[in-house]
């Protein structure tokens, strides 16, 4: 089957809050509505420079670490702990669409992870009522005794965070130790504030991760048509891919541009679809107007990818795709040469000749390993780049053993 690129960083196990049902219910000291939210807001920020910079702050970081779960998870709860300095455990909650609660990230302060202690009775009811709550135990009708959950705490703090069609979830901080002093309403109304920016920044990652999933989705289906039409080509795709990710690892790429490298690698022969059969299947010799029906087949795989709709960071799989044939000198089918030709596409170009070369084919045989490298050679730095017929030459054995079960002569491994 085909690797098809992960949507981008996993999203932690889908497990219900370590917590059982309260017996009774926390005493509410003091309660915001949404309804209010606003006009506190506007207060808070106005009445204290170290707040409206703080904000500011977690604006700035959020924002910069938007796509990335658990960056914007360490920013929130870092900020937390900053804008409420008795604070000692900060939770985020998430509320799934299919109303199972879970944990996003439990910490304490200074020291890293911490137990999901969470009041299943205070998440309900902030989200049912869609109220910022002050809470305590041990005051009025609640008895410490009947919540092991909430038995250690002093003071809590939580609010809704809301999504434009539905809440996501539950912000909450405690304090837990004696001596730390209590939660007071001016938290409760910071908290408001505070939670408002985490609700945006999540909701953006929200729809950010449902963007990647549905990108993966129809990359899968792209590579299922390629399948139904031209097997060997699909599963050369997967080997053209599987090529270019070791020399991209092997030259540093990372992140989204080795993410490009590994979606475009395996579309880069999509436009093989449009194709007549008699000219893809040809056993024998091609001549020189199917060869240039081949040829087009680059820019056919432009023109379907080009209709697909991309993460933001992933808007250059097109184009890394159909260049996969042009060389240095500028005689490939787009006329681009040189650094003109995006690096990932220079790496596809030689993940997709050393393929090509080294596997059988009905109308040849294959070349060992040696043979290939040496056309290749005989095209440095006119056909293909030199830096990544190197970068092949260093990753060859491993790529030769988990890619093709070879060793470096060629032979099947035992």
């Amino acid at each position: 089957m085909a690797s098809v690129p992960s949507p981008g960083p996993a999203m932690p196990e889908r497990t219900p809050l370590n917590a059982a049902d309260d017996a009774s219910e926390p005493t509410i000291l003091a309660a915001r509505p949404i309804s209010e939210w606003v006009d506190v807001q506007g207060k808070v920020v106005r009445s204290d420079a170290r707040i409206a910079e703080l904000m500011l702050g977690l604006v700035n970081e959020t924002a910069a670490a938007r796509t990335d779960e658990r960056r914007l998870l360490e920013v929130i709860a870092d900020f937390a702990f900053r804008a409420f300095p008795n604070a000692t455990h900060h939770l985020l909650i998430a509320l799934e669409d299919d109303g199972v609660l879970r944990p996003l990230l439990a910490r304490a302060r200074g020291a890293g992870p911490a137990p999901a202690t969470i009041s299943r009775t205070l998440v309900q009811r902030v989200l049912s009522d869609r109220q910022a709550m002050l809470v305590a135990h041990g005051q009025g009708a609640f008895d410490p005794t009947q919540s092991m959950v909430l038995s250690q705490m002093e003071t809590a703090i939580a609010a809704p965070l809301l999504g434009i069609r539905q809440p996501l979830g539950v912000i909450q901080l405690d304090i837990r130790r004696p001596g730390k002093g209590r939660f007071t309403r001016e938290d409760l109304d910071l908290l408001s504030v505070f939670a408002s920016q985490a609700a945006l920044a999540l909701e953006h990652l929200r729809m950010h991760q449902q963007q990647r999933r549905a990108f993966q989705s129809t990359i899968g289906a792209l590579v299922h048509s390629l399948t139904l039409k031209d097997p060997d080509s699909a599963l050369h795709s997967e080997r053209v891919q599987a090529v270019a990710v070791a020399i991209g690892h092997h030259l540093g790429l990372t992140g989204d541009a080795l993410q490009i490298l590994s979606v475009a690698a395996l579309l880069h022969d999509l436009g093989k679809q449009g194709v007549r059969d008699e000219v893809l299947f040809k056993a024998g010799r091609l001549t020189e107007d199917e060869r240039a029906e081949i040829d087009h087949h680059a820019a056919h795989t432009q023109t379907i990818l080009d209709k697909i709709e991309y993460p933001e960071e992933l808007r250059d799989v097109p184009r890394v795709a159909a260049y996969h044939h042009e060389k240095l000198d500028g005689t490939g089918p787009f006329g681009v040469a040189g650094e003109d030709i995006p690096l990932a596409a220079r790496i596809i170009s030689v993940a997709d000749v050393f393929d090509a070369l080294i596997s059988p084919r009905v109308y040849k045989q294959p070349l060992a390993p040696a043979a290939v490298l040496d056309v290749l050679e005989r095209g440095r730095d006119v056909d293909w780049d030199g830096h990544i017929i190197d970068a092949l030459r260093s990753v060859v054995l491993s790529v030769l053993e988990e890619t093709y079960g070879m060793d470096e002569d060629g032979q099947k491994a035992a």
